[in-house]
């Protein structure tokens, strides 16, 4: 079974500041008894430094990457996944959530949920994770019916892996694993090992509109819209859960359809008219 017991939720923490509150208090609020980790990319931003330590008596574990970061694409987040994945091992956890400072849980991580999520990597040997986040419209899903889960096609490497989600560590520890410093390496890696990640039928979380990003360590420029990393979504209600739980398996969780924005008034004219990828950077 998948429980707040053997399942260690880790964010990865870079310069988000008011993003990154949002995020450990979506978290702290809706995965109680879960242990939290957090490791940050050596910060340079006070406000994130703020949140942390406001907060890190929230953690069970709090940690901040090492070693130089010149010249690396993404500073230390594969070797910080790398190094969080050994250590919820070391401590007897059998999965790890990896949770980016962007994002923001929307309904409760119960154990309904965690049935569920539990029933999809108990569904086949080689399910490496479950992503519980809402999907986003332009991308061609998979719809398993057996699982009641969704997936891209096969022979697409987004399958296999992402930066987000829960982990099996058993699978990574079968294969002897280490993760590559490139996202896509990992997914087309993990993909010929034949590693497969789900969408569930329920997802829980998704990444805020239009946060402050970051490439190559250096914040995005961005005219529009105005006040980036102040948004949020609402988080679901009872009604919306339950239509949500009701709804036929071929009616995808997209987030513009199941998630209302929050704090947004004339950003929403952005967000309605930019495509999902770029309302969610």
């Amino acid at each position: 079974m998948l429980t707040a017991e053997n399942t260690l939720l880790c964010i990865f923490s870079y310069n988000m500041g008011q993003t990154l509150e949002r995020c450990i208090l979506s978290t702290l609020k809706m995965c109680p008894g879960f242990d939290l980790a957090i490791i940050d990319d050596q910060s340079e931003d006070e406000q994130t430094r703020a949140v942390i330590h406001r907060h890190r008596g929230s953690f069970r574990y709090c940690l901040t990457s090492e070693g130089a970061k010149e010249g690396r694409r993404h500073g230390h987040l594969y070797n910080n996944i790398q190094r969080m994945c050994e250590l919820a091992g070391a401590q007897g956890y059998e999965y790890i959530f990896l949770i980016q400072d962007d994002m923001q849980f929307v309904r409760p991580m119960d154990e309904a949920i965690c049935q569920q999520y539990y029933d999809l990597f108990n569904s086949d040997k080689m399910v490496l994770q479950v992503d519980p986040r809402f999907l986003r419209k332009g991308y061609e899903y998979e719809i398993l019916e057996p699982q009641r889960a969704y997936a891209f096609p096969a022979g697409d490497p987004r399958r296999s892996y992402a930066d987000v989600g829960i982990i099996r560590l058993s699978v990574l520890n079968s294969l002897k694993w280490e993760f590559r410093d490139s996202e896509a390496d990992n997914k087309k890696m993990l993909s010929r090992l034949g590693c497969v990640r789900l969408f569930p039928f329920t997802p829980i979380m998704m990444h805020v509109p239009f946060p402050v990003s970051y490439r190559g360590g250096k914040k995005k420029r961005s005219l529009l819209p105005f006040y980036r990393g102040t948004y949020e979504f609402h988080e679901l209600s009872q009604r919306q859960k339950r239509a949500m739980d009701e709804r036929d398996l071929s009616d995808i969780p997209y987030f513009r359809k199941f998630l209302r924005p929050k704090n947004m008034y004339l950003a929403r004219l952005v967000y309605a008219l930019v495509t999902d990828a770029s309302a969610l950077r």
